[in-house]
Formats: C-alpha cells, sequence, structure tokens
C-alpha cells in the first residue's frame, strides 16, 4: 500500500502555493472579525451557515462548537491577544450569553446526553458566561454539571466526562481553587476506571454508547480515544505522575497497534471494528491523523511517539486540505493547526513551514466560500472564527486554541 492508500484522495483538493506572509495573515483574520461584527443580530446572534443548517434558514445556533458562544470566546480570545483593533470595542454579549444558554439547555432536555456537553451544552456557556460576569452561584452550577457528567455513557469529548473535564481544568487554573482540582481528579479517576482490554486489539479503549449505537471503539479526537486521553495531558500538571505517565503508555500502545502504514504516513480509520470495510479514511480533526497530532503533541518526547506523530504528520501534509473547506473540526485549518503543534513540539522549522501553508490555503477557502454563500461562517469549530484562531497562532508562533488549549 502507498500512502494514498490511508486516505481518501478525493476529500482533498491541491495546495494553493502562496508563500506564508505575515501581513495576508493579518489581514485574512481582519477581514473575519470585521465579517462577525458586521454580521452581529444584537440581541440574538449570528445566522447559522447553509453548511452548518442547510433545512433550517434564519436559524440561530447557540454552543460553543458551532454558535455564538463559540463566536463571543473567538472574538474576547482575539481582543485579549491584540489580534484584531483595539479601537473597535467587542458589544456587550452577557445578556445574549445569558437568554442564549437557557434556550439551549431547554432545547436538550430530553436529549439522550444530558445537557452538560462542554462544547454543545450548560457547561461550556456557563463557563463562557463566568468569564464575563464570576460569581459563586455560577461557579457552583458549573461544579455540579461537571460532576454529574463524571460517568456519562457517551465516553468521548463532545458529550461525555473528557470534554466537561476541560471547564474544570481551565477554572483549577483560573482560580487555585482546590475544589477545581479535586474535581479534575476525579474526572481523571472516572475516566481511567471506564478504559478496558479491547478483544479484538489486545490494547486499552474506551467503548462508547454514543446516538443510540452502544459498543463503538471509537479512536479520533471528536468522540474517541484521542479526546478522551487529552485530559490527562491538558491536565497533567493537577494529576499523579503515575496516572499520566500509566494513561499515556496506554495510549502509545493502542495506536501502535491500530495505526495504518505505508510509506512512513500513519492513519487511523475512525473505529476499531474488524468486521467492517467500509470505514471512511478520514484526515481531520474530528477523525484521523491531524486530530491525534493535535490532542497528543504534548505527550513527553520519545522515539517512539515522536516516530508515531512524524508519521502522522507526514500523513496530514501529503493529504493536504480538504476540499470540505477551512473548518477546524473537519477541514483544513484542522490539518494546520495539527503540524502547528508539531512544529511547536518538535522545533523542525518544516512542520512551522507545512503549518502555514495550509493556514494560507485555509483562509483563501473562507473568501471563496464567502463570495459563494454570501455571508460568513460565524462558529469556532466548524467555520471562520477558528480559522482566524489558528492564523494568529502562526503569525506570532504559538496561542492556545480557545476552548481546547484555553479559555
Amino acid at each position: 500500500m502507498t500512502m494514498t492508500g490511508l486516505f481518501d484522495p478525493a476529500r482533498h483538493e491541491p495546495l494553493q502555493s502562496a508563500p506564508w506572509d505575515e501581513a495576508a495573515a493579518r489581514a485574512a483574520i481582519t477581514r473575519i472579525v470585521d465579517a462577525a461584527l458586521t454580521e452581529y443580530r444584537p440581541g440574538e446572534g449570528w445566522l447559522t451557515h447553509p453548511l452548518d443548517d442547510p433545512d433550517s434558514p434564519g436559524h440561530i445556533d447557540r454552543p460553543l462548537y458551532h454558535g455564538a458562544a463559540g463566536v463571543v470566546l473567538a472574538l474576547q480570545h482575539l481582543a485579549r491577544a491584540c489580534a484584531i483593533d483595539a479601537t473597535r470595542p467587542l458589544p456587550d454579549f452577557l445578556p445574549l450569553l445569558i437568554r442564549l444558554r437557557d434556550v439551549n439547555h431547554a432545547s436538550l432536555a430530553d436529549h439522550r446526553h444530558g445537557s452538560a456537553s462542554f462544547l454543545l451544552g450548560d457547561v461550556g456557556m456557563d463557563l463562557l458566561r463566568w468569564t464575563l460576569q464570576p460569581g459563586e452561584a455560577l461557579a457552583q452550577r458549573l461544579h455540579e454539571a461537571i460532576a454529574g457528567n463524571l460517568h456519562n455513557t457517551a465516553r468521548e469529548a463532545l458529550w461525555g466526562n473528557a470534554g466537561t473535564v476541560l471547564a474544570a481544568i481551565f477554572l483549577a487554573e483560573a482560580t487555585g481553587e482546590a475544589r477545581w482540582g479535586t474535581l479534575v481528579r476525579q474526572a481523571a479517576d472516572a475516566l481511567e476506571a471506564e478504559m478496558e482490554p479491547d478483544p479484538e486489539t489486545g490494547t486499552w479503549v474506551w467503548v462508547q454508547d454514543l446516538y443510540g449505537r452502544p459498543g463503538q471503539r471509537m479512536l479520533g479526537a471528536g468522540h474517541g480515544f484521542a479526546g478522551n486521553v487529552y485530559p490527562f495531558l491538558r491536565g497533567a500538571a493537577l494529576l499523579p505522575d503515575a496516572q499520566v505517565a500509566r494513561i499515556t503508555a496506554r495510549a502509545l500502545v493502542t495506536l501502535q497497534a491500530t495505526a495504518l502504514r505505508a510509506d512512513g504516513g500513519a492513519n487511523w480509520l475512525p473505529a476499531i471494528d474488524g468486521s467492517r470495510t467500509d470505514q471512511k479514511r478520514l484526515v481531520q480533526d474530528c477523525h484521523g491523523a491531524p486530530g491525534i497530532i493535535c490532542r497528543l503533541a504534548s505527550v513527553p518526547r520519545s522515539p517512539d511517539w515522536d516516530t508515531l506523530l512524524d508519521a502522522a504528520g507526514e500523513l496530514t501534509w501529503q493529504a493536504g486540505p480538504l476540499n470540505k473547506g477551512p473548518s477546524l473540526c473537519h477541514g483544513t485549518i484542522g490539518s494546520a493547526l495539527a503540524l502547528h503543534k508539531l512544529w511547536r513540539r518538535t522545533g523542525d522549522a518544516r512542520w512551522q513551514d507545512r503549518a502555514r501553508a495550509l493556514a494560507m490555503h485555509a483562509a483563501g477557502q473562507v473568501e471563496q466560500q464567502r463570495r459563494l454563500h454570501g455571508q460568513g461562517r460565524h462558529s469556532l469549530w466548524t467555520g471562520d472564527l477558528g480559522v482566524a484562531c489558528v492564523l494568529w497562532a502562526c503569525v506570532i508562533g504559538d496561542h492556545p486554541f480557545p476552548s481546547l488549549d484555553g479559555f
């Protein structure tokens, strides 16, 4: 098998070879921010892009992942980083967030995975409100929601404990309060207790009960193994060293055993399922090599880890931009962020050059989609604001991605 056998070339497009240009990157960020501020509907939010919800024109989405909360978080993030014009102050988003949080909570009242979700539900939206207006009542609500989600049977990052624990990590760092560190350790213990040996590979896995499909053994960052390992790395300073080492050792064995390899590249199918031969060979943040890199790039250096992540980087680069668009979750900027993190891990300038090339391509895709649809795609994980945040990281050399690396 050649490396092209590890991914589907039909999902990718040729890289536009414009050289890295810091001024052009800054201009792209400015265009994205200006469009978001111009198209903001005070008290309502932003119209959902047709690619996010083609069946509901005029709809307003709400959460961090693909809605107004994520846009607000990104704008605050870029403003604090001085990535946008300080003479153009941001609106007061607090009343909007309070209203949309309540609407979103009500919409999830009967959801099979509950309403706590960090990226799609209460915890992410309440944490964002807390950054604007800290208060003990809100902190207590956050604590109860995170604690109540420790054993969510989804066992993945969008709905489960692996997502909501990130809020506890951020609060522990922001406040220094012992209750948050204790909650992080409880969440980590719950995650570790739910790992189990996989009969097919003989390695450690998590088994998801997701969207009514129990028994899934997913591997990626969005809904699977890599997303569950990530909190142990992001919260390592709050956890016992032996626990972090144990989980990362298990992660290495599992990912080595499940990697598809050819010509110096490595990729992963969405799930361990030997009975299925029809799994898509995706190269995205949510499934595939970019997400593996992005969540695990901070694991301590070793020859085995370096070899595995380097192979994942080669696969990500050879696959190239995604023709699905520029987004972080399932588009080109997710691959750019992965290679940027690989550069930060190794110091190898080729990864920085490649990350910047993909980021410039993603900026071009933003403009193409705006011309095609007549509006911006105002969201953090599925749209333009995520592109702006990664572009800024490429400009200054490093900056945490909001909702994942920082808040």
